[in-house]
């Protein structure tokens, strides 16, 4: 039997709609109950028209990218998860100037630039989420931010009206961007430089072996978990109180940066929450520092 949630659901657009959609299937971390429903609009008036009738109807929405910085709880999300990978997708080139939907991969997007000689995004080589998620949580690597090539962004607010913000009107922090409640990023516009083909791709090269050497690429995790404090990295800190390999079931602190937290294969989110909550309780007792969570944590 259908919950009104779902019975909501039906009809309202083309793209695909799932039930009872476990969304350990589309994180990164592989853990996660199921959402009511799962929904991909094709396009911009799909996704309107979602907004509209979760607004009428008291409905919870959750706005997935790739699920990268992204914890769901055992139990699940109540309401609507919606998803702009397959709809929101598209890349414009004005000169050096770049246009990217929210649902682009940021995989996708080093690629497109570097295809065109130009230089800006070869530090985010390697993260595996999307445009809109990277703007949300302002995305950094090797000391680059996102909001540094960002000139504008644009929202749809939570009565389906779009607005395109400038650069000088975001309020980015690290690891965040503040945007009015119930907004949604739709896309943005960057701005790059022209520059060598063959030294963008060694640099491309370059950040991907990096990332390969100092990062457990071969476990399902949720990319960094903490925050880095003032002055100092959170896998160090972490790796001086001697939590790396520390296990709760089958969670566990990687060996390789302790500032993952790993799926050996069967974790459940409440064994990964736990090993956070140990982590930050330990660090705190020998460190004296508050770890900040970079990850977000839904459900119930």
């Amino acid at each position: 039997m259908l919950t009104n949630y779902q019975k909501a659901a039906q009809g309202l657009i083309q793209g695909k709609v799932l039930f009872n959609a476990p969304l350990k299937r589309y994180t990164s971390m592989k853990v996660g109950g199921p959402v009511d429903a799962l929904l991909f609009p094709t396009d911009v008036d799909e996704l309107r028209r979602l907004v509209h009738q979760a607004r009428e109807k008291s409905i919870p929405l959750l706005i997935l990218g790739k699920g990268t910085n992204l914890i769901v709880k055992d139990q699940g999300v109540r309401g609507w998860a919606i998803s702009l990978t397959r709809g929101l997708r598209r890349i414009r080139r004005d000169g050096e100037q770049v246009e990217a939907e929210a649902g682009t991969l940021l995989q996708r997007l080093v690629q497109f630039s570097a295809r065109r000689n130009l230089t800006g995004f070869e530090p985010f080589t390697g993260i595996p989420g999307t445009v809109g998620g990277g703007l949300t949580m302002n995305a950094g690597a090797w000391g680059s931010e996102l909001k540094d090539l960002t000139l504008s962004v644009t929202l749809m607010d939570r009565d389906g009206k779009i607005v395109e913000k400038p650069r000088s009107k975001l309020q980015f922090s690290y690891r965040g961007l503040v945007l009015p409640r119930g907004s949604i990023v739709l896309k943005a516009q960057f701005q790059l430089k022209r520059g060598d083909g063959e030294e963008i791709r060694e640099r491309i090269k370059s950040y991907s072996e990096r990332r390969r050497k100092t990062q457990p690429l071969d476990h399902p995790s949720a990319g960094s978990i903490f925050k880095n404090p003032e002055n100092t990295r959170a896998g160090k800190v972490i790796d001086e109180t001697g939590l790396k390999g520390f296990r709760i079931g089958q969670a566990m602190i990687s060996e390789r940066h302790g500032n993952f937290i790993i799926n050996l294969g069967k974790a459940t989110a409440k064994e990964i929450l736990q090993l956070m909550e140990w982590v930050e309780k330990n660090v705190y007792e020998k460190k004296g520092i508050s770890l900040e969570r970079e990850v977000k944590v839904v459900g119930e």
